[in-house]
């Protein structure tokens, strides 16, 4: 749902195809550019050589703001070769979901020539939108790119019930898949629901379920409910500082055969949802909140 591309940074050397790419890079395109190697901001800014001063500078200006639509791996390279050979060669070791490229000398069918790309290519053509099992791995597997390439996480499901293993099993999954390879510190992670018990039953059953989260890991529950004449807390999603997906169904597990759509939210529809629980002014009534502490070790 969310993939990885290599892209050679000396197809950004001017700012008609720098605009292009940019404007279909990010977690609400479900296309994230790979930062490979570490310093390919550098190699950007170095291929500017022959830009005029104010493309150079539009470009330069809009590298500064880009962070949002790049992704960080672990990964190799050789400073004796070049980009392509390199990417190549990372792409045997890790794969991209494509490399882009000026040229495909090799033939190598998950290289996409960048002057050529267009929108019925089948590695560039994504959709926001796709239907996973109702499974916590399959769900986890869904938004793990989103995930592990976020500071903060935040869980929206009012139904959740620390009790039901239906909801433990999912959340367990994506906080799993949000700590594999991470490469940036994980600094907030926070579960908005509904009130649905006491505060003494709600605390002993997530007590509960710490012993089955990642060692050393915070969670803050915060609980919340409607107010007369508002809207009702209904909707299911989970929210990063990069983006954001919607559950169709719910973060809780189902049986075989069952589906959740996962569909991936607007900038803009991700920033209201945002605003409706973080913001000074949340569209519920706060009632309490708890935070736990992770113990498993795995």
């Amino acid at each position: 749902m969310f993939y990885e591309y290599a892209l050679e940074p000396q197809l950004l050397n001017n700012w008609p195809d720098f605009r292009y790419f940019f404007e279909n890079m990010g977690v609400s395109r479900g296309r994230l550019i790979s930062r490979y190697p570490k310093h390919w901001k550098r190699l950007v800014y170095e291929s500017l050589a022959d830009c005029g001063d104010l493309e150079r500078k539009r470009i330069k200006e809009a590298l500064i703001r880009a962070d949002e639509k790049l992704l960080r791996r672990n990964n190799e390279w050789d400073s004796n070769k070049d980009w392509l050979i390199n990417a190549e060669a990372e792409h045997a070791r890790s794969p991209f979901h494509a490399i882009i490229a000026r040229e495909n000398p090799h033939a190598n069918a998950s290289v996409l020539i960048g002057d050529a790309l267009n929108e019925h290519e089948p590695l560039w053509t994504l959709n926001n939108t796709c239907d996973v099992p109702r499974k916590a791995q399959e769900m986890a597997d869904g938004v793990a790119t989103l995930l592990q390439a976020s500071r903060e996480i935040i869980f929206i499901d009012p139904h959740f019930g620390p009790e039901n293993p239906r909801y433990c099993r999912p959340l367990i999954g994506f906080l799993q898949a949000a700590q594999y390879c991470r490469t940036i510190k994980l600094e907030r992670v926070e579960y908005h629901l509904k009130e649905k018990s006491t505060a003494d039953f709600f605390e002993k059953e997530c007590a509960k379920l710490a012993n089955n989260l990642p060692a050393g890991l915070e969670i803050w529950f915060r609980r919340w409910r409607e107010l007369p004449g508002s809207e009702k807390l209904h909707d299911r999603f989970i929210l990063t500082e990069r983006g954001g997906v919607q559950f169709s169904v719910g973060l809780d597990d189902g049986s075989v055969g069952e589906v959740t759509n996962i569909h991936i939210l607007s900038e803009e529809l991700r920033g209201s949802t945002w605003d409706k629980y973080l913001s000074n002014a949340p569209a519920f009534e706060f009632v309490d909140e708890l935070v736990i502490t992770g113990a498993y070790v795995g």
